[in-house]
């Protein structure tokens, strides 16, 4: 493969990960409860766009190549936009989303541990999901502030 088809093959690739990284935050920027799988691919997508913007940006930006520096600028213009609407707005909302349901959970299996007598069945294993979402949450909280403390660290 020559250098002028990899660039293209590196465009291509490039504008197919930010054009999802794109759809991405349009749906998350709505105002509703995420899903845990959303939340985790949009990290995902963000990290990933990040990387190859980075390894683009590496090998293109001290070319002269009116090509090259169209990408520079449109690489610019991605990370821009990652942290101008997720990083700014989206990560603190997310976050402070996961917070809301971690403590919804932990209060509502507060009360249900209180409750005495025998339980039902059906009480019982209503229970254990609750546990099994809360822990999944918690999960999910700690990817997410991992992706923060990354932030602090670039």
């Amino acid at each position: 493969m020559n250098s002028e088809s990899s660039f293209e093959a590196s465009c291509d690739l490039f504008q197919s990960e930010s054009n999802q990284l794109q759809n991405i935050i349009d749906v998350i920027s709505k105002p509703k409860k995420l899903t845990i799988s959303q939340i985790v691919e949009s990290y995902y997508q963000v990290m990933k766009v990040s990387s190859i913007s980075k390894l683009l940006k590496e090998s293109f930006q001290s070319s002269i190549n009116p090509k090259h520096q169209d990408l520079i600028h449109q690489i610019n213009d991605v990370q821009k936009q990652i942290v101008e609407e997720f990083n700014t707005k989206l990560h603190p909302l997310i976050v402070s989303q996961l917070t809301y349901s971690i403590q919804s959970y932990t209060d509502i299996l507060q009360s249900l541990s209180k409750e005495t007598g025998q339980k039902s069945k059906e009480t019982i294993e209503t229970e254990a999901n609750q546990y099994k979402e809360l822990r999944e949450l918690m999960s999910t909280k700690e990817f997410v502030i991992q992706y923060e403390h990354g932030l602090k660290n670039d």
